[in-house]
């Protein structure tokens, strides 16, 4: 047999849900025995899932005398005679019996008194919570034995000794380091020894516990003694996380994490850890893997003293809730220049633990964050430690603001990324989080901010997005669910996941309204299903929907106006100036006059807000990004010329091909290029707007009601009802024949340097950049003193449902990039 000293050890933790049930507890037996086979093993017990939470409850009831103490230990025994009777032999039954009846009734006695004194110090309850590890660590190791292996309970109060700080006692290391190994030395090597989490004792033999993941801190404690290969925490997720996956569905399972990072999550609230898990491992360099009981062929983490060579980037983000910001304010130079010093001995000497320190460099504005539990204990305790101080009138008080949170990110080498930390709070300033205080001094790991409470999930969201994720996140809003928002949605479908995954970019769509109905949630729904979710909802009426978008707290909300409608149109500026991009192809947004439109541009300018309307022009020709160019660039455009009616093209091409005026207005119409009323097209006004948009981004204060338009309407046709204007066209058919004979036509429209604006039917020569045109077909040149003698022209398709949509999508994307 190989000499004890001479094997590696390994330590295994598994925690309450590991061992929730007598099936789990086999499953460990497997694990455990399948893991190192060339170690000593030894594994760290925790409770039965839920018998600590059971027992404090059985404390409560007891203090408060509801009679339900008892039928809570009751319940808690049955449980383990139960696990009992499947998980040990026949023949050790009646002594592990024996053995857990004396436990229980031990309890039953401590109960009892709680209830005849109506109060439990730390004391008792460490006494009482203690007897869940104990009970389950003898019925764990002889499953063990059991299936064959040979095993040993172990208590580990006869191992680990700690002060009378009880429910989070103090490790005497050196004490605890030698009773380890002596007792180790006297296992045999090929037993296993199954050792109790959690609980300790005073040098006077009292029992105390370790506080929060007590049986983690035990297990490193003693892989720490025994100097093991290595420390594995076996618990329900796969590894430490990259945020709490409640808050943040997204999170996911980080492969390494240096000691330094661990620790910085474990004091900012990490669930996997606490703080001083990996404190007993580091001295000798030991790495501690958290792993999934449940999913053990998961990687899981890997903590140990290697930094992974890392540009300064945020890996995490957590969050200490239910805080207080506590504040010390005051010229407290003179008056306490030992202000920070008192404060903090104050503080420690009341045992609080002080999660996030903010100080001004003249020490005259101090405050920190506590738990809100303790807050006015804090003001209490410092208004009386600097009574003088505030009768002198040196500080002006101690005031405590409670409803706050600690929301830390939390990386490595991060002191040396430029810009981090300013980046951190743009993103917070972005999903709408003020920003109480903030803390990173001379740390590396971590910058951490004072949030509201309730701002907490959204800023965890946030930050996880930006940092941890590294993509941006932007949220979509569509109004309008007819042809066109059904694309748009189809197209975001569609696209979302390469966005996501190839371009960094997260498009999530929260919401859909029509004339009648919305839906909305923030946290996202699929675009393929959600118009058909509409008839579901409650009546919404416009200003509901506009109301509910400008209170939405939402990073990057975009919004789609996919609508033909003036009153949709008009609440523009109302969403933009809340800070809220709008893209759209409704015309009914660049036909106003130009008051109301410079209106829109100084909303878009005071939220800081993008408004797109490439769609409303040229379709996907992109015409307006194109005057904005040439004009950022110092070109100067002396005219810009051209057919940018589709509907108008498509009918003078087809009576270029052969049709007569009235035919090529009704294969126009038949193929859907026009307006319900097809005099919409014909009367030019739409072109005129176009031109006047386009004259706008010139900075022109060009209005398309003064624009000199030829109507294509033939004037006794202009106020009938649409079946008569219909019916008659063809009376006017040999009028267009003997108009249009000699030469291609085309519908022209004009914008010189001032600003006018002329449209109308012209003869289209074979030199020039508007001949040859073929179906719904558009085309425009850009005169300029850089584009010169030849212009800069631009020839694709008018608009159709599926190109509108693409552009739309292609808005989304840009919209959501000018909001870094």
């Amino acid at each position: 047999m190989p000499d004890a000293a001479s094997l590696p050890i390994h330590v295994a933790k598994f925690g309450g849900t590991s061992v929730g049930t007598p099936e789990r507890v086999q499953g460990v037996v497997d694990l455990a025995t399948s893991t190192a086979p060339d170690h000593r093993r030894i594994v760290v017990s925790s409770a039965f899932g839920g018998v600590t939470d059971r027992l404090l409850a059985a404390i409560d009831a007891a203090k408060a005398r509801t009679g339900e103490h008892q039928p809570i230990l009751n319940e808690v025994r049955q449980r383990h005679a139960e696990a009992l009777a499947v998980l040990a032999s026949e023949d050790e039954q009646p002594v592990l019996t024996a053995e857990l009846d004396a436990l229980w009734t031990a309890v039953r006695e401590l109960l009892d008194g709680v209830y005849l004194l109506r109060a439990c110090d730390r004391r008792f309850q460490d006494a009482i919570v203690s007897a869940g590890e104990r009970a389950s660590v003898p019925l764990v190791a002889a499953a063990f034995r059991s299936a064959g292996h040979s095993a040993v309970a172990l208590d580990a109060r006869d191992l680990i000794r700690t002060d009378d700080a009880f429910g989070e006692a103090t490790v005497d290391f050196e004490t605890t380091g030698r009773l380890i190994r002596e007792a180790f030395a006297a296992i045999p090597p090929g037993t296993l020894a199954v050792v109790t989490g959690f609980i300790a004792t005073t040098p006077e033999g009292v029992t105390t516990t370790l506080g929060r993941s007590g049986s983690d801190y035990t297990a490193t404690i003693l892989a720490g003694a025994l100097r093991a290969t290595e420390c594995v925490i076996w618990t329900d997720v796969d590894g430490v996380l990259s945020a709490d996956p409640r808050v943040v569905p997204e999170a996911f399972s980080l492969p390494h994490l240096s000691y330094e990072e661990a620790a910085e999550l474990a004091h900012f609230g990490a669930k996997v850890l606490h703080p001083r898990t990996m404190r007993p491992l580091q001295r000798e360099g030991i790495p501690l893997i958290i792993k999934n009981t449940l999913n053990p062929d998961a990687a899981g983490t890997m903590i140990g003293p290697e930094r992974e060579a890392t540009d300064g980037r945020i890996k995490a983000v957590t969050a200490v809730r239910g805080a207080a910001l506590v504040r010390l304010a005051g010229a407290g130079v003179l008056g306490a220049p030992d202000l920070t010093a008192r404060a903090f001995a104050t503080l420690a000497d009341a045992r609080m633990d002080v999660q996030l320190i903010a100080q001004a460099s003249s020490e005259g504005s101090l405050c920190f964050a506590v738990k809100e539990t303790v807050a006015d204990e804090a003001v209490r305790l410092l208004n009386h430690e600097f009574r003088r101080e505030c009768e002198r009138g040196d500080l002006h008080g101690v005031e405590a603001e409670t409803g706050a949170a600690v929301v830390a990110a939390v990386g490595d080498f991060m002191r040396d990324a430029p810009g981090l930390a300013g980046k951190m709070f743009a993103t917070l300033g972005r999903a709408h989080v003020n920003v109480r205080a903030i803390a990173q001094g001379a740390s590396e790991h971590n910058i951490s901010a004072v949030v509201a409470d309730a701002d907490a999930p959204q800023a965890m969201r946030a930050l996880h997005e930006t940092f941890a994720l590294r993509r941006t996140r932007a949220h979509v809003f569509v109004i309008g669910a007819g042809t066109l928002g059904r694309k748009v949605l189809d197209l975001l479908d569609q696209q979302a996941p390469l966005l996501r995954e190839a371009h960094r970019l997260n498009l999530r769509l929260v919401g859909v309204a029509d004339s009648r109905r919305m839906v909305f949630d923030e946290a996202g729904m699929p675009p393929a299903e959600t118009a058909n979710r509409l008839s579901e909802r409650d009546a919404a009426e416009l200003d509901a929907v506009i109301n509910r978008l400008t209170a939405a707290r939402l990073e990057r909300l975009i919004v789609v106006d996919a609508t033909p409608s003036a009153a949709v149109a008009a609440r523009h500026p109302d969403l933009l100036r809340a800070g809220i991009a709008v893209v759209t192809p409704n015309k009914a947004a660049t036909s106003v006059d130009a008051a109301s439109w410079q209106a829109a541009q100084q909303a878009a300018q005071q939220g800081e807000a993008p408004y797109l309307y490439e769609t409303t022009v040229g379709a996907g020709l992109g015409l307006v990004a194109t005057v904005r160019d040439l004009v950022r660039t110092g070109d100067t455009i002396h005219r810009i010329e051209g057919v940018l009616s589709g509907t108008l093209a498509f009918v003078f091409n087809a009576l270029r091909d052969g049709a007569s005026f009235s035919e090529a207005v009704g294969l126009a119409r038949a193929h859907g290029y026009t307006e319900p009323d097809p005099r919409d097209d014909l009367s030019g006004r739409d072109v005129a707007r176009k031109l006047a948009t386009l004259a706008r981004e010139l900075g022109l204060p060009t209005d398309p009601a003064h624009a000199a338009v030829e109507s294509l309407v033939p004037e006794p046709l202009r106020g009938v009802p649409l079946a008569a204007f219909l019916l008659r066209l063809p009376e006017f058919d040999a009028v267009w024949e003997e108009r249009l004979a000699g030469g291609e036509h085309q519908y022209v429209a004009r914008l010189d340097a001032e600003g006018t604006i002329h449209a109308g039917v012209e003869g289209v020569l074979g030199d020039s950049p508007l001949h040859g045109l073929r179906g719904p077909a558009l085309v425009v040149a850009f005169h300029t003193a850089r584009y010169a003698p030849e212009p800069l022209v631009i020839r694709g398709p008018g608009a159709s449902a599926d190109v509108t949509a693409a552009v739309l999508l292609a808005d989304i994307v840009r919209a959501a990039e000018a909001m870094r």
